[in-house]
């Protein structure tokens, strides 16, 4: 673990600051290091990005880590020397950059302190101790240059996936290397000479900003209790001249709240916590990307940027560069002079995460969209039943009589979604509009199935010539309607979060199925949305269906029909499919191949191996075997020979793709037991002299008289 040490604020601002030593250096032995204990830094897994470690990279102990890192950095296999370092806060896809070029300014840091090469002498695997307990820290080396103190740290580190007890340069020392790089290697100022936004005036004690995750987090909560001249202090105003900056700061402080709240909100969680940031491929090292606002196609970052002041120590802002774009994503994503005039009580006053103007805006929005849903959906229904009674289609008059009245919800859920976005919510708050809105679009779904099932009815009361029809028809319609109130019922409680294939025997939609006279035919129905909604076939799949094998011809609402190999057909009600197992044999990735071979007993060892070897080289050739998993073994002595198994999977999903693979194997594991000298045994029990000479070879898939046993192959791909 590295630590940069600083004055902090402790009453008076004007503390004397660090005075810059010559080249004090001190160097602790490993053994004696550690002041308190450190828990193990655990992870899933040590550096994933980087993979497994060389062979000469060993790290199980302080000293066997230290050397290796001086050794791989010196040799300048910086990629090496990156396995020694705690990556744990760099994306994976980046830390063989970063890791790399952390390990060189890492090693020219060493080199310019002058560590010896024996600064970390502890061997145990546990590290030094304290009391007895181990500390699972050791300080390699302590400086105090430039105004600057630091320390760099080993920690001992444990991956679970796979498991392994490592000591790597600690997250925190990874982090301040670039720092400590570029002050003390390279000459550059530490950026404490200029002061931070002295227009400002004095910093208030509320003001937090040694880290990334801190200023993220300080700024949005001054937001959003209104304080934007508190919110000031997180930006770098260094381009606006001092005697403006009281003025302007609150303004841009605002203008990016609003902007935020726009475009998305940042999550302060998933930044760094450490005060010198976590490392990023293609950030400049003194600064943090925390986001991106797209402007138009081009897209602007968000950045942090750092700075050390001897009296405040490790100061991180929202950089100036960012600041001078504010103006433009207010422009492109603010709410215009409405969020810069609006009174700053409305930004002060919060209750549940939201401020008084959202608050006011929901009111507002309701109130409009009251009025869009009642007016404006009866126009476009109007419009929507004019053009209808110009075409000679009825269906489409049934839709737009079904739509008088449930437009309305449709059109007031759609108002609040926009209402909802243009006020920028939090992202709870907007989890809850979304449940209110996709509540309000399902009662207004709803009301419209019923009007439809309505006016179906009606329809076919006045139109059918069959009496069974009508007589029918207050029966269906009733079905009907349940059938949309329990499914706009389960979707209601899906929308907010009940677990509802847990819930339906609690409601029992059993007994309500039972209650009517068309069961059978209601199963059928249900069967049919079950296979619509997982979908485990489609036209044109072979499958099996209890003991019913074919190819999908025809996927109806009532049944399913099969054509069989024997070129039958088969009906299947799709409630019997719903209910019992279907193999899907088109779906496979892959097909099994699994013969055996059956040797005679006069096979000699050597014969033997040269069949296996044989055999493993054929799979491992073959174009179409799949190289993930294969084996050949001696697997038994059978009774009427010796069982040497070949197990792998061929590569392909189409069956007479298949059968060719296998024919192709076939022939050449027949060829290879021809080669080897021995031949293939009866299917019968046999009896051989033990002088006897091995059997002629005979064709290749067999010798002599003996067959080839080499096993059968169903469409299912098993042998």
């Amino acid at each position: 673990m590295a630590r940069t040490h600083v004055n902090r604020r402790a009453g008076a601002r004007a503390a004397v600051p660090f005075v810059a030593l010559a080249a004090a250096l001190s160097l602790v032995p490993a053994t004696g290091m550690a002041a308190s204990r450190y828990e193990i830094a655990r992870y899933e897994t040590i550096n994933r990005g980087l993979g497994a470690p060389p062979a000469d990279v060993v790290r199980s102990s302080p000293a066997a880590s230290w050397r290796s890192f001086l050794s791989m950095a010196g040799a300048g296999k910086f990629d090496a020397a990156a396995q020694l370092l705690d990556l744990s806060e760099t994306a994976p896809a980046q830390q063989p950059g970063v890791g790399a070029e952390r390990a060189k300014q890492l090693y020219r840091l060493l080199q310019l302190l002058r560590v010896r090469e024996d600064a970390v002498t502890t061997e145990n695997e546990a590290g030094p101790t304290i009391g007895g307990q181990a500390t699972n820290l050791v300080i390699a080396a302590r400086f105090e240059r430039n105004g600057i103190s630091g320390e760099v740290r080993l920690r001992h580190t444990v991956g679970a996936a796979p498991y392994e007890l490592a000591w790597l340069f600690s997250r925190e020392t990874v982090a301040s290397v670039p720092f400590w790089f570029r002050v003390l290697v390279k000459g550059e100022p530490a950026r404490g000479a200029e002061p931070l936004d002295i227009g400002l005036g004095p910093i208030p004690d509320g003001v937090q900003r040694g880290t990334p995750r801190e200023t993220v987090a300080g700024f949005l909560a001054a937001c959003q209790a209104g304080r934007f001249d508190l919110a000031s202090f997180y930006l770098d105003l260094g381009e606006i001249p001092p005697e403006r900056q009281r003025a302007e700061g609150p303004r841009l402080a605002r203008r990016l709240m609003l902007t935020l709240q726009r475009t998305g909100w940042l999550d302060a969680d998933t930044l760094s916590n450490d005060p010198l940031g976590a490392p990023e491929t293609g950030v400049p090292e003194n600064e943090q990307l925390v986001g991106a606002v797209n402007v138009g196609h081009q897209r602007v970052e968000l950045l942090l940027a750092h700075r050390f002041d001897a009296e405040l120590g490790q100061v991180w802002t929202v950089s100036r560069d960012t600041v001078a774009q504010i103006d433009r994503l207010y422009a492109a994503h603010g709410y215009g002079w409405i969020g810069d005039n609006a009174p700053v009580a409305l930004f002060a006053v919060s209750l549940a995460d939201l401020q008084l103007w959202q608050w006011l805006g929901i009111l507002a929005g309701l109130v409009v969209s009251w009025f869009v849903s009642r007016y404006l959906g009866r126009w476009a229904v109007r419009l929507l039943r004019r053009v209808a009674r110009g075409t000679a289609m009825q269906w489409d008059d049934a839709v737009a009589a079904a739509l008088d009245g449930p437009s309305g919800f449709l059109l007031w859920a759609a108002t609040l979604v926009l209402v909802a976005r243009w006020l920028g919510l939090t992202p709870a708050a907007w989890v809850v509009a979304r449940y209110i809105c996709k509540l309000l679009a399902l009662v207004g779904v709803g009301w419209f199935l019923v009007r439809l099932v309505d006016d179906g009815a009606r329809r076919v009361r006045e139109t059918a010539k069959e009496r069974y029809l009508v007589g029918f028809l207050p029966v269906a319609v009733r079905i009907a309607k349940a059938l949309v109130l329990v499914l706009l019922g389960l979707a209601a409680l899906d929308v907010i979060g009940v677990n509802v294939v847990a819930g339906l025997g609690a409601l029992g939609i059993g007994g309500v199925a039972l209650a009517f006279a068309a069961q059978k035919t209601l199963e059928n129905l249900f069967g049919t949305a079950a296979i619509a909604g997982d979908r485990p076939f489609e036209v044109g799949d072979f499958v099996a269906i209890g003991q019913d094998t074919g190819t999908v011809e025809e996927i109806g609402f009532r049944s399913t029909r099969l054509r069989t190999v024997a070129r039958t057909v088969v009906t299947v009600p799709n409630g019997v499919i719903a209910a019992g197992r279907i193999e899907n044999y088109s779906a496979r990735d892959r097909i099994l191949y699994n013969p055996v071979l059956k040797l005679v007993y006069s096979a000699s060892e050597a014969q033997l191996n040269a069949v296996i070897g044989g055999a493993r080289r054929l799979l491992e050739s073959h174009p179409k075997v799949f190289q993930g998993e294969h084996r050949v073994r001696f697997a038994a002595f059978g009774n009427s020979g010796l069982h040497v198994e070949v197990w792998c999977w061929i590569a392909t999903r189409d069956f007479l793709e298949y059968t060719a693979v296998v024919e192709e194997l076939n022939f050449a594991l027949a060829s290879i037991v021809q080669r080897s000298g021995t031949a293939f045994a009866l299917l019968s029990p046999a009896v051989y002299p033990a002088a006897a000479a091995p059997a002629e070879p005979g064709p290749a898939g067999g010798s002599g008289r003996n067959g080839a046993a080499v096993g059968t192959n169903r469409p299912d791909g098993s042998g």
